[in-house]
């Protein structure tokens, strides 16, 4: 807590530093990460601070480009993406609640959560035909897998199944008869669809799969509409 408090400090004087300390410390236990209420709290309160000029007028000059920055906060990197997709409107506190939030390791959808700023919504391009596929031809920039059906505890059935083109992943290995799985949290998605030539010169058109997650950020979400839209023509 006392990093999080100096990061926001930044050399507010210490009787500013020493106010923030009464916030959170009758909660507040050593060693263990804030909640996100408590960095809350501790953010209205610098913010406040900045926002007095009286105690403004007596801060050094570094002290004040640090005033200047949250007086400025609009101007934060990813702050328009931000105001664009909220659901409601964006504050400095946000912002900085936000970014003091991930300095303590909490996801980007934890805060959201707790903000209320509706950034986060279900993944409706959410596919549950098949649980896994197996790869059965490996290419420069993507592998053409199987869907799979599960038959028991460690093998799958491709008969009669769908193909799909998947897009090779960096620092990843494939290889025939490599079963493909989406992450825990994740589900499979279809982009869009592929045209292929087989051996026999036959064209097929199979759908783009991809992995991504259940709950997903709505600039993702609109980056997967642009690509089926795309993809589809």
């Amino acid at each position: 807590m006392k990093k999080l408090i100096c990061i926001l400090c930044l050399g507010l004087f210490l009787g500013a530093c020493a106010s923030v300390s009464n916030v959170e410390s009758d909660n507040y236990e050593p060693g263990k990460r804030p909640s996100l209420t408590q960095i809350h709290k501790i953010v209205e309160h610098v913010y406040a601070i900045s926002q007095n000029e009286k105690i403004v007028e007596t801060l050094d000059d570094e002290q004040k480009e640090f005033v200047t920055k949250l007086k400025d906060w609009e101007t934060e990197e990813g702050v328009e993406e931000i105001k664009k997709y909220a659901e409601r409107p964006i504050t400095a506190v946000d912002i900085f609640t936000m970014k003091s939030a991930l300095e303590e390791g909490y996801t980007m959808e934890e805060v959201d959560k707790f903000l209320k700023l509706g950034l986060f919504v279900k993944n409706p391009y959410c596919e549950n035909e098949y649980q896994s596929y197996e790869v059965f031809q490996v290419l420069s920039d993507y592998v053409l897998a199987h869907g799979c059906e599960v038959t028991s505890y460690d093998k799958c059935s491709t008969i009669n199944s769908k193909i799909f083109m998947y897009p090779k992943q960096k620092d990843e290995l494939y290889f025939d008869q490599k079963v493909l799985t989406p992450p825990s949290g994740f589900c499979s998605t279809y982009l869009g669809v592929y045209k292929y030539e087989s051996n026999n010169g036959m064209i097929h058109t199979v759908p783009i799969l991809a992995f991504f997650p259940k709950t997903i950020d709505k600039e993702r979400l609109e980056n997967i509409q642009k690509a089926r839209e795309e993809l589809s023509k």
